[in-house]
């Protein structure tokens, strides 16, 4: 997508990678002299928590024609893609025929001890609390209270690692975000493509019907020495033939209608930004 946005606007891009409270800890200490013009993040919390980093983006031409659940209300950020954490089962496992459709049912006593899960702790796991705290429906997070009881082992490694797990028997289900399975059929590595063939994928619902979502955000720097092409790139990165790759290249859902593309789920959009006032209770989780 980098690449589509130099050719169709022959601006050169500049990319440093980085987990979100770096770069956000390096664009706070590098103050005005900061070279940084766009902010991508899968961590909307970490953006929220420092927004007085972050500029209002009111030139934005998409901003107007892009649905209020995916801006936020001041303008200092929107969304591009949606992902979700998923359910994931070995093919053809009788031993885990029981296949949960809402979350309430991980409440059930036959559930227990049987996850592969990262730590509780990280943000995925976090922002879903989150999000389903913020239905304030009691059957959708009971089970958060006992989380770990859901645990077949200890949390160790990230989602990939959950999946190479549920393929070796060392648990029935594994939670992981949508685009890991995705990127593991699409790997290089035949191994990685053989654990994937074994493995189906769920979505989940919470009570209503709805399936949690978190996701990829965009914001511009306060000090971005170039906002023009800031803004050009954003509004780029939410045009339909852009969304298209999203979908196609990175496998996450887009946020604006695709002619011919349909979610396979009903997102449970107002989540997005009313889960921002939930972090403080979903880092109470315990963790292992």
């Amino acid at each position: 997508m980098l690449q589509a946005f130099e050719q169709h606007s022959g601006v050169k891009v500049n990319l440093v990678n980085g987990k979100s409270h770096f770069l956000l800890s390096r664009l706070k200490a590098d103050g005005a002299q900061s070279r940084a013009d766009v902010i991508l993040s899968s961590d909307l919390v970490q953006l929220s928590a420092h927004r007085a980093l972050l500029q209002p983006m009111t030139e934005l031409k998409g901003w107007s024609v892009l649905p209020d659940v995916f801006k936020d209300p001041d303008q200092h950020w929107v969304s591009l893609s949606m992902r979700t954490r998923a359910l994931f089962t070995r093919k053809n496992d009788t031993s885990s025929a029981f296949i949960p459709t809402y979350f309430a049912q991980f409440s059930e006593p036959h559930m227990q001890g049987k996850f592969c899960v990262r730590d509780w702790r990280h943000s995925y796991n976090k922002t879903l609390f989150a999000s389903l705290l913020s239905g304030n429906r009691e059957q959708d997070t009971q089970w958060i209270k006992n989380a770990n009881k859901l645990l077949a082992k200890r949390p160790s490694g990230g989602d990939r690692d959950q999946l190479r797990g549920l393929a070796k028997g060392q648990c029935q289900y594994a939670l992981a975000n949508h685009y890991y399975w995705h990127m593991m059929k699409q790997s290089n590595n035949k191994q990685e493509v053989k654990i994937a063939s074994q493995l189906a994928m769920h979505f989940l619902q919470m009570a209503n019907g709805t399936t949690p979502v978190s996701t990829t955000t965009a914001a511009i720097a306060k000090h971005a020495p170039n906002k023009e092409n800031a803004l050009a790139f954003i509004d780029f990165l939410l045009l339909p033939q852009t969304q298209k790759m999203y979908a196609q290249l990175l496998n996450e859902f887009p946020v604006v209608a695709i002619e011919g593309y349909q979610l396979p789920f009903k997102p449970a959009l107002e989540n997005i930004n009313l889960s921002l006032e939930y972090t403080q209770k979903a880092n109470k989780v315990p963790a292992v």
